[in-house]
C-alpha cells in the first residue's frame, strides 16, 4: 500500500491548487499514535475566519469534566508510588507513557497548601 502511494506521488506537480470556493467550513479527525487529532476550518470571503485544533494532549492531558470526572493522566497520577516527594521523578514517567510530546519540566505544588514542592527537568 506504501509503495503504491508513493508511486502516484509526481515530484513536479503543482502543489498548491487555488480554492474555487470563498466560503466553507469543513473538518478532518484522524486517530494518532497518542488518540485522537481533530481540525475544524470557517473560511469566509477567501480568508481563514478560525481554525481549531484538539490534539491528543488536548484530550489526554485535560481538565475535568463539568462533572468532576478526572482526565486520563490526573487518574493514573492518584496513589501512584513517588519514591523522592523532592524530586518526584516517577510523575514524569505516568505523564510521557500517556503522551511523550509533554514538557520536560515540571513544576510540583502541594494542592492544598500551593507550595512549590519541587522544580526539575524530568528530561
Amino acid at each position: 500500500q506504501a509503495e503504491h502511494c508513493l508511486r502516484e506521488f509526481r515530484l513536479n506537480d503543482d502543489w498548491y491548487v487555488k480554492p474555487t470556493e470563498i466560503d466553507g467550513q469543513g473538518w478532518g479527525a484522524t486517530e494518532a499514535a497518542r488518540g485522537a487529532l481533530c481540525h475544524w476550518i470557517d473560511v469566509k470571503g477567501g480568508k481563514i475566519k478560525n481554525y481549531q485544533i484538539i490534539a491528543p494532549t488536548t484530550w489526554n492531558v485535560g481538565p475535568r469534566s463539568d462533572s468532576g470526572e478526572r482526565g486520563p493522566i490526573e487518574e493514573a497520577l492518584i496513589g501512584a508510588p513517588i519514591a523522592d516527594p523532592k524530586d518526584p521523578v516517577e510523575v514524569g514517567h505516568v505523564c510521557r507513557s500517556y503522551d511523550s510530546c509533554l514538557v520536560c519540566t515540571v513544576h510540583a505544588h502541594d494542592a492544598k497548601t500551593g507550595e512549590e514542592l519541587a522544580r526539575f527537568r524530568t528530561a
